[in-house]
């Protein structure tokens, strides 16, 4: 049997939730905005619940997301990375897709980060 690292993240992701690591979230993929009217409508794709770890920017993450900036923006002191196992979501996260906390804060996905193995997704979001 070969080794896994997106499997056994997975396995082993319920002991981050047991142990209050984690938020239920609902992750919801977008479609692409549509204008009409001066009205700005970003219709939802799909909706999808999930356990994720919310962490601040710091260190080597604030430093591999600065590179990934080419629209001029730049992180703020409310913005996270959130951390899920890759095979928890059936879908590839984009910039646009959105993450409901249980407070019902949307985070909205600035940028996606590679992982080598692909057994995460780490994703810049901001309320």
């Amino acid at each position: 049997m070969a080794f896994s690292a997106a499997a056994t993240l997975q396995a082993k992701w319920p002991l981050f939730a047991k142990y209050g690591a984690t938020k239920a979230c609902v992750y919801q993929s977008m479609l692409e905005s549509s204008y009409t009217a001066g009205n700005v409508t970003k219709p939802i794709d799909a909706s999808y619940s999930l356990d994720v770890v919310f962490d601040a920017l710091g260190g080597g993450s604030l430093q591999k997301y600065q590179q990934m900036l080419n629209d001029g923006s730049t992180i703020r002191a409310i913005d996270r990375v959130a951390i899920f196992p890759a095979l928890n979501l059936p879908v590839v996260p984009k910039i646009g897709d959105l993450i409901v906390d249980p407070s019902l804060t949307e985070w909205e996905v600035k940028a996606v980060s590679e992982d080598p193995v692909n057994a995460h997704y780490e994703l810049w979001v901001r309320p």
